[in-house]
């Protein structure tokens, strides 16, 4: 009987450490969105003293974007849209026209004595085709395009020529010109035939493509109302801009100029008289830059842009109108200089204190809570995050400088992939308890930390029930923000975890016109990169190609893993192909086999043919379903 008392006393202590522990927990969670610390009736972009710079409207059509109130979308990001109406703005009457709200991007059309010249033509055919039946029925001008130009090789730029009325014989003829950087087709063969499959991927979920446009998926663009796959076209750049390019077309006077941005191959534009410049996407939109792109891209050097803006900055300081490739059109000479210095100032003010923190030692994560923008950038009508963030960016500043290596060596140590998830769902108490933990915090809003420890389980255990809490938590996260890249990530990966995700409809960037306009030697350079290293570890054969109708010649040696390629052919090749360059072509298209071609008399073969099939047994062709949330 005496042991009873202790007995009692330590179940009660247990039970106390019990409680204390689950409500430590529960306070422990809270939202951490700084969405819902932000007024949601602040709309610095539609206040009245700054539309009073607003140029002239010649008319105003429908609203691509979703502009209707529910539950599902961040009022602020439904306020935002209604400034995306199809808008013809006027900055220079009857001379210039900025065509914005018909796609993501905006068309600038400027007339000149016998043709227009357009500024990025757009994502696909259909939406310029409509640009330009708006354009001449509103203003009465029929001349044909004489030039195009590409302000750089994003998808929602530079493949929508053909709806404006250019053809490949116009361009071959020299009756239309079309302008662009001078790495321009380096950066889009990277994009379309290296990194193609992954970016399809992920700038359909970064853009809700796969959601439809509605209150529950994508509700506009953060640049521009929408953006649509479709019938594309594109046409090569035939005149090169490397620094600065001064020149004329249809008697309009243009200087391009090299003026880093959202891209590398950016170019901007200014019209000297007309006193207009075209800021592209050096300046991104009435948005925060994305400084680094949540669809993935190399890294973008901040200091390069913000030194790009202050090029722009020269020509705007002598502009009274100012037009880019996103959003609306601006008059007033302060007005446009006081824009382009603030998004300098914010480029700068960012990087400079994110390498700042780094060098005081914080780590990638705590920059995120340390870099915030001083009051009068922040409440900059064209830098609210509704398209790039603070948060996404500063992270892409450390991994610039110094990688994904925070210096301590347990990041080193770690676990592998699906053994780490185990030991966190094991030390978590189990499947049972991590969805009971989960649950709690989507009851308290704190969505971040149900994803956060539900990917654990769902990579561990591959649990539907897990899935679809994530997807909940995932769904309910993303309805919340105004940022378009957080909530179209968000609503797309929680589609994808409750198995709702109809994956049709992206724009495919490797798509066959894209790639019919590369030359032979990058098609063939960038087939390495689809070597299966296994297959060709112990391989040592050589392969040469003789492409007749242009007098080229590349070849490879497959070896060590690796396919090694060359501008020219290999000594002692074990097979060289004498083929035109058609052949390639429907090859990489899809078309035909080069050994097809071969058998019905395209060309010849020296060497054991063979080998032709061994080369290509090397390389691995398949398609892999990619899934971004639910691994």
């Amino acid at each position: 009987m005496k042991k009873f008392p202790w007995l009692i006393v330590i179940i009660l202590i247990t039970t106390i450490k019990i409680n204390a522990q689950e409500k430590f927990n529960t306070d422990l969670l809270k939202p951490e969105n700084s969405e819902k610390n932000i007024p949601r009736d602040v709309e610095p972009y539609a206040d009245p003293d700054i539309l009073k710079n607003l140029a002239p409207i010649r008319k105003q059509f429908d609203n691509l974007a979703v502009v209707e109130s529910a539950p599902t979308i961040n009022p602020r990001l439904v306020s935002f849209g209604k400034q995306m109406r199809k808008t013809i703005y006027e900055p220079v009457k009857d001379k210039a026209f900025l065509m914005a709200g018909w796609q993501l991007t905006s068309t600038l059309i400027v007339v000149g004595d016998d043709g227009l010249i357009a500024v990025d033509p757009g994502e696909n055919d259909t939406a310029s085709s409509e640009i330009m039946k708006d354009f001449r029925e509103t203003t009465g001008i029929d001349l044909p395009v004489k030039a195009v130009i590409y302000t750089h090789r994003h998808p929602d730029h530079s493949f929508g020529a053909a709806g404006l009325g250019v053809t490949q014989k116009q361009v071959d003829n020299d009756d239309v010109k079309i302008f662009a950087h001078h790495e321009f087709m380096d950066y889009l063969a990277n994009d379309a035939s290296v990194v193609g499959e992954i970016l399809t991927e992920r700038t359909a979920y970064g853009g809700a493509t796969y959601l439809g446009q509605n209150p529950k998926g994508m509700v506009n663009g953060g640049l521009g109302p929408t953006f649509s796959g479709g019938e594309i076209s594109f046409f090569a750049p035939t005149d090169l801009v490397t620094d600065e390019l001064k020149t004329k077309v249809a008697g309009v006077e243009i200087v391009l100029f090299e003026a880093y941005g959202d891209a590398e191959d950016e170019i901007d534009i200014y019209f000297p008289e007309l006193k207009l410049v075209h800021g592209s996407e050096t300046i991104q939109g009435e948005s925060f830059p994305n400084l680094y792109t949540l669809r993935g891209t190399k890294y973008r050097d901040m200091v390069k842009w913000y030194k790009g803006v202050d090029r722009l900055l020269e020509y705007a300081k002598k502009s009274d109108a100012y037009t880019h490739s996103h959003m609306r059109s601006w008059v007033g000479n302060e007005f446009i200089t006081e824009r382009v210095q603030n998004y300098r100032d914010a480029i700068q003010y960012v990087h400079d204190q994110s390498i700042r923190h780094m060098n005081m030692g914080a780590t990638r994560e705590e920059l995120v809570d340390l870099i915030k923008l001083p009051e009068n950038l922040k409440n900059d009508p064209w830098l609210q995050e509704f398209y790039g963030s603070v948060a996404h960016v500063v992270r892409n500043v450390y991994n610039g400088y110094l990688g994904w290596f925070s210096g301590d060596a347990t990041e080193l140590a770690t676990p592998s992939f699906e053994r780490k998830a185990k030991l966190y769902v094991s030390a978590m108490g189990g499947e049972e308890n991590v969805l009971s933990i989960a649950k709690k915090a989507i009851e308290k809003e704190d969505y971040g930390w149900a994803m956060e420890i539900l990917t654990h389980l769902v990579r561990a255990e591959n649990s539907a029930e897990a899935k679809n809490l994530k997807a909940e938590a995932m769904r309910k996260w993303g309805y919340d923000q105004a940022n378009i890249y957080y909530r179209d990530f968000a609503l797309s990966g929680a589609a994808e975890l409750d198995g709702s995700l109809n994956k049709e409809g992206a724009f495919d960037f490797a798509n066959p016109v894209i790639i019919q306009q590369f030359g032979i030697g990058t098609i063939l350079e960038n087939l390495r990169v689809k070597i299966d290293a296994e297959k060709a570890m112990d391989a040592n054969l050589k392969i040469g190609f003789n492409i007749t109708d242009r007098n080229e010649t590349y070849g490879y040696h497959i070896r060590n893993g690796i396919a090694a390629f060359y501008n020219e052919i290999p000594e002692n090749p074990d097979l060289v192909l004498n083929i035109p360059s058609e052949v390639v072509y429907n090859f990489i298209l899809k078309k035909g086999t080069i050994k097809n071609a071969l058998e019905n008399g395209k060309g010849t073969a020296d060497g054991d043919l063979n080998n032709l099939q061994k080369f290509a047994s090397y390389f691995d062709f398949t398609k892999n379903k990619i899934n971004l949330s639910s691994r």
